[in-house]
């Protein structure tokens, strides 16, 4: 799978795509959504937790990238940087969407999930579905308390593995603060938890099989329709396509690995969103597409 983040990409591909495009081809605008639609409607998921929501934002940022796309100069920046600049833009200064209002305090939220009475592992069909899906949600929501820059760089640096001259650039920050920001929002997800939670520290009393009943009980969880776990598809790890020795090397090594253990989600058909847009004349003008 294309990687825009990797270190070196070659560019020629999405410039040929560029040119194509801007030339009325419809096919080369399809392809290059399809290069990128994947790595932000990620990033916009894993930044509000909610599908409906990264959907939409999704939506919105290709038609910033769409109809912005003549403006691109290859001579001041590389296509991914000028991409995913849109992305950071759009998704720090959207409004608020509802898990962003519901979880936003780390303190709160541990406490709420230390309240929670532990129950004797659920012997429900799909407990496993159930245990996954609480353990995948429970570490996102830990992320939401972040605020929207801090888990950007995060999301970047900790879980796709952006570098520091990427992730700057992307950022429009030094490559110092970068690495500043990733290390401070690194801690505060660390530090609360490795105080709470049984995955990242094997000495806590919280695990997700005692709190499944919780969930279930109140409708949250349902494992014949999992919001955050997908068994089948493929991690983000495996969407990264390269290795990173030096994380496992790291102080963070195992923790940062349970968010790259995560899902990596496929979009809804960008492309058949694309050709319906195509389909209204405003557009076909506005873009010139034939």
């Amino acid at each position: 799978m294309y990687n825009p983040f990797a270190e070196k990409t070659g560019p020629e591909d999405d410039l040929a795509l560029i040119r194509e495009s801007l030339q009325g081809s419809q096919k080369a605008l399809e392809g290059l959504i399809l290069r990128h639609q994947a790595w932000i409607y990620n990033i916009a998921f894993k930044m509000v937790m909610d599908h409906d929501d990264a959907s939409d934002i999704t939506q919105e940022i290709l038609i910033k990238v769409i109809t912005s796309l003549s403006t691109y100069d290859p001579h001041k920046a590389a296509f991914r940087t000028w991409v995913y600049r849109i992305v950071a833009n759009h998704v720090i200064g959207m409004k608020k969407r509802k898990f962003e209002v519901r979880i936003n305090d780390f303190e709160r939220y541990v406490s709420l999930i230390e309240k929670l009475p532990d129950h004797r592992p659920s012997s429900l069909p799909g407990a496993g579905i159930l245990n996954e899906e609480l353990k995948t949600g429970c570490m996102m929501g830990m992320l939401m308390c972040l605020g929207r820059r801090e888990r950007l760089i995060f999301l970047l640096g900790a879980v796709f593995g952006v570098t520091d001259t990427v992730g700057s650039e992307i950022m429009e920050v030094s490559r110092e603060n970068f690495r500043k920001i990733l290390s401070r929002s690194r801690k505060k997800v660390y530090s609360y938890m490795n105080g709470v939670c049984g995955h990242v520290n094997p000495g806590n009393p919280c695990r997700c099989a005692n709190k499944v009943k919780n969930f279930v009980d109140l409708g949250m969880l349902d494992a014949a329709n999992p919001r955050y776990f997908k068994p089948e598809g493929k991690k983000v790890r495996d969407a990264l396509n390269r290795r990173y020795e030096e994380f496992h090397r790291s102080y963070y090594g195992p923790f940062t690995e349970l968010f790259r253990d995560q899902p990596f989600y496929d979009p809804p058909d960008m492309v058949q969103w694309l050709r319906n847009m195509i389909q209204r004349e405003e557009f076909r003008d506005m873009f010139h597409v034939h």
